[in-house]
């Protein structure tokens, strides 16, 4: 399986986003999220979670500290779905996560993909 994605531009920037499913127990909602190799682990806003019935609060609570500061998230098990493959991911939800991208970190995401950041044609591949 090959997917590809075009960078998505914001402002005068682009930026390696992938399209993806999230699957809650009764609803499923498609989402972009930005694929960050910086960032260990995936983090959501939280319209995402509550859209889909899930308590963020019931996760495993830790802190996330990166360049903004640190926030508190809660860590879930979310199935997810990329193209045509279905997978569990390690999603943290957070109240006081404010930036417009949802992030895909390292953590799990990464080990079920080769991943290729093909700057000079602005495209995102997962293999």
């Amino acid at each position: 399986m090959r997917l590809a994605f075009p960078y998505i531009k914001k402002g005068e920037v682009f930026y390696p986003v992938v399209d993806l499913t999230v699957l809650g127990k009764v609803k499923s909602l498609s989402v972009s999220a930005l694929i960050d190799s910086g960032a260990s682990f995936s983090i959501f806003r939280p319209e995402i979670a509550e859209y889909l019935d899930i308590d963020i609060e019931k996760g495993k609570s830790l802190f996330l500290e990166g360049v903004g500061g640190r926030i508190l998230g809660y860590l879930h098990r979310i199935p997810v779905k990329v193209g045509d493959r279905r997978f569990v991911c390690k999603i943290i939800f957070s109240r006081e996560f404010t930036v417009s991208f949802n992030l895909i970190g390292r953590d799990n995401f990464f080990q079920k993909f080769l991943i290729t950041f093909a700057e000079a044609e602005r495209l995102l591949i997962l293999e």
